[in-house]
């Protein structure tokens, strides 16, 4: 017999953490050693595979960058970061290529792993 698979199997939605604003998706193609990312338009990837908390503390960790975009203090492109520590501080381009992705000392990743300790 032949089952239907529901939209969020089928779109690769993790119901759980995700919320109208801000859906979830799983991906298998996230770069090495990224767990999530957040995407200007407020959805975010998370690494297929993870543990179900895993996924819960990476969301509300990409819920931080969510709102620091929203905000206008964080920008990105293909090549760079742009930040801004308040919206009177001149902002600073960080080139990827350069940085480790995700490290505890940028900026913007020290304000959300401050916001989101437990």
């Amino acid at each position: 017999m032949f089952k239907l698979k529901n939209k969020e199997t089928l779109f690769g939605i993790n119901k759980e953490a995700s919320t109208y604003t801000n859906p979830v998706f799983e991906k298998s193609d996230l770069e090495p050693g990224v767990q999530a990312e957040a995407n200007r338009d407020g959805t975010i990837f998370v690494r297929k595979g993870l543990s179900q908390k895993q996924i819960n503390k990476a969301v509300e960790h990409e819920k931080v960058h969510i709102d620091q975009m929203a905000q206008g203090r964080l920008d990105y492109t293909d090549n760079t970061v742009i930040w801004k520590k308040d919206y009177r501080s001149p902002a600073r381009v960080y080139t990827r290529q350069n940085m480790m992705e995700g490290a505890k000392n940028l900026p913007w990743e020290k304000e959300a792993y401050n916001k989101t300790k437990k």
